[in-house]
């Protein structure tokens, strides 16, 4: 199975076609699917991994429909809570082991870049036992609701309302991601000096290279497996350039 992840922004389109800005500040200026949308570019830019409805195209049907055509292995939505509360919350999958270790990850890597509570993995199901959310229920992969703070908390709002807050955050969440799914898979250099390059494509600075018989371990892949992200966190490899796949 793919272990590959898509990062999705909440709201943005309801489906009559119309705006939702889902949860709003008590001064109306901040939304919570601008500054998910901008968490979720900087997750998905960590990660290397396809964004969806950042442009706030697509209502949650189409979403779900997204991520389902994908040959992912994992699915997060970034959103901001609100209902008078302040911290972090994950929503996860329930009885899904890889989506409580996703989510317990996400809420400690976002607590701790931004110094608010864990209020920790969650579960929420309706009154038929099934999942409450429609992203986490109807989605194939292994999907999170990511709660990242409290758009109607001040102290919480301040954390993300910024660019630099909206980094932190997101690659946080990504951190979190990238911990949870690590497999360490070992490969080999075959045929020639392989770069490791800033990020996953050839577009990307090259900041140094593997020779012919080193050996390394990947942590995540992207770019439908082509890519993997070494484990020391030094840059991406094209895993398709005389690499090979070898035991531990």
């Amino acid at each position: 199975m793919s272990r590959e992840t898509v990062i999705s922004v909440g709201h943005g389109k309801n489906q009559a076609g119309k705006y939702d800005p889902g949860a709003v500040s008590g001064d109306k200026k901040y939304h919570e699917h601008r500054i998910a949308g901008r968490i979720a570019k900087y997750a998905s830019d960590y990660l290397q991994c396809d964004l969806i409805n950042y442009d706030g195209s697509r209502n949650l049907p189409e979403r779900i429909k997204d991520v389902n055509a994908g040959d992912y292995g994992f699915a997060a939505e970034i959103h901001l809570n609100a209902g008078g509360g302040t911290g972090t919350e994950t929503f996860y999958y329930h009885g899904s082991p890889t989506g409580r270790r996703a989510a317990d990850e996400i809420c400690r890597n976002v607590s701790a870049a931004l110094n608010v509570r864990d209020r920790g993995a969650k579960t929420r199901l309706n009154a038929q036992g099934k999942d409450y959310f429609g992203f986490i229920r109807q989605t194939k992969p292994c999907a999170v609701l990511v709660e990242s703070v409290f758009i109607d908390c001040g102290s919480d709002l301040d954390k993300v309302k910024t660019e630099q807050g909206a980094k932190t955050c997101g690659e946080a969440i990504a951190k979190g991601i990238e911990n949870a799914l690590a497999e360490n898979t070992r490969y080999e250099v075959a045929e020639r000096a392989v770069c490791v390059r800033s990020g996953a494509g050839e577009e990307f600075p090259v900041r140094r290279r593997l020779l012919k018989g080193e050996k390394f371990t990947v942590t995540v892949t992207a770019k439908r497996g082509r890519w993997g992200k070494l484990d020391d966190g030094s840059g991406w490899v094209n895993l398709e350039s005389g690499c090979r796949r070898v035991k531990k």
